[in-house]
């Protein structure tokens, strides 16, 4: 028992495996950091310099390991080698499970060739090459597969094991067909492995479960729970930066637009509130999509103001544009109606307009001028638009912004 404690459970063991799960957190937060800002429809060359960066920083973290190794024993590999191949092992089998990327991919499967011994062609000289080319067969399948289904291996308990367990083993063959150990030390490694595994699987686990913590507080702070648009507090954030950027800029332009439901009273009144909940869904989810149908980008960013009142930014467009999106708009809830239970609810709005000009000083002045013109608007009538004090009929507004 003691000779057992001696060679795996010394103060060494437990450094490489602090460090390994340190190692694996990193790889971790970096995963789910680049998730939030890139996705497949990311320019090719953000993706490709993304997919080099995490590759970079798997095999960083297998040299750190390395070097932490080489380190707490003295430049002595082959003391506590089954912990250090281990380490390694469960950083490469995590690295490509966690980490989008095909070139991680490769780079696990060329492993096999590139560490040492494996330079040289005894292992091809040595009777027991069918083996190493049936295991290696074998790993490559098991990581094919984890890779293709790593959405459905993370939620997946029993698959996650089932692949860690074949792609440890296969890595374990493939080392005694090298270094010809006695296979006891082999079985022994093997459950170490799993119980590495566990480890770091509990602390991939917990990260995660932290980022939907997050995600969720995030989403809470900064999301309108009814309509699911970006909310008045978040609008006090993004107002505020948009305005330090615009004074830091000679030739930026912006455009704020408020726009309010008519008569939405009426509609929570002779409907009952669900109806007039259905309406504010209903103009969020038109507006949004009206924002970003132009050249499948977005020209304006939607913000649910209070009650029904909304706001809408444009950036880099001047006012006669943002009064065409606001007149595409109303066409399109006039054109697309909301029916509930049997009854058609014509829905109209009506819009106040204003430039982001260079005296603004505050965020505050915007937005009271702004609802100025919306109030402006309100009383010529509803269903119309106020563009810096002049208020036009829809009728009428395509040929004054056209002109």
């Amino acid at each position: 028992m003691q000779n057992f404690i001696n060679n795996y459970l010394t103060i060494t063991d437990l450094v490489v495996l602090l460090i390994t799960i340190g190692l694996i957190t990193v790889i971790t937060l970096v995963s789910y950091s680049i998730e939030k800002r890139v996705s497949a429809a990311s320019p090719f060359f953000i993706r490709l310099g993304v997919h080099i960066l995490e590759s970079t920083i798997l095999v960083v973290s297998i040299i750190v390991l390395r070097e932490v190794f080489a380190t707490v024993n003295n430049g002595k590999f082959m003391n506590d080698a089954w912990l250090y191949a281990n380490a390694q092992i469960a950083v490469s089998f995590y690295g490509f499970l966690i980490l989008n990327n095909r070139l991680v991919e490769l780079i696990t499967l060329a492993f096999p060739f590139i560490y040492n011994p494996s330079f040289n062609v005894t292992r091809l000289e040595s009777p027991l090459w069918p083996l190493f080319l049936g295991t290696y067969f074998v790993l490559l399948i098991t990581v094919d597969y984890a890779y293709s289904h790593k959405d459905d291996m993370l939620i997946s308990g029993y698959k996650y094991t089932i692949a860690q367990t074949i792609y440890g083993m296969s890595w374990w063959i493939l080392l005694w067909i090298d270094y010809h150990f006695n296979p006891l030390q082999m079985i022994i490694s093997m459950i170490f492995f799993e119980i590495f595994m566990a480890l770091f699987r509990l602390t991939e686990v917990k990260l995660r479960a932290s980022f939907a913590d997050y995600k969720d507080l995030e989403i809470k702070a900064n999301y309108d729970a009814l309509t699911g648009v970006r909310n008045r507090a978040n609008l006090n954030t993004t107002s505020k930066e948009l305005l330090d950027e615009f004074k830091h800029s000679s030739d930026e332009i912006g455009t704020v637009a408020m726009f309010d439901i008519d008569h939405f009273k009426k509609f929570n009144d002779t409907y009952g509130h669900e109806t007039g909940d259905e309406v504010l869904r209903h103009v969020a989810h038109l507006v949004e999509r009206e924002l970003v149908s132009r050249q499948g980008k977005p020209t304006g960013q939607l913000y649910r103001y209070g009650g029904e009142e909304f706001i809408i930014i444009f950036k880099n467009l001047n006012t006669t544009e943002s009064a065409n999106i606001a007149y595409d708009i109303r066409k399109t809830l006039a054109d697309i109606p909301l029916f509930i239970n049997g009854a058609k609810l014509d829905v109209t709005i009506c819009f106040g307009i204003t430039a982001i000009t260079k005296s603004d000083e505050t965020t505050k002045s915007i937005l009271e001028r702004v609802d100025q013109y919306l109030y402006q608007s309100k009383n010529s009538g509803r269903n119309c638009v106020t563009i810096e004090g002049e208020t036009y009929s829809y009728d009428n507004l395509k040929p004054a912004v056209t002109e």
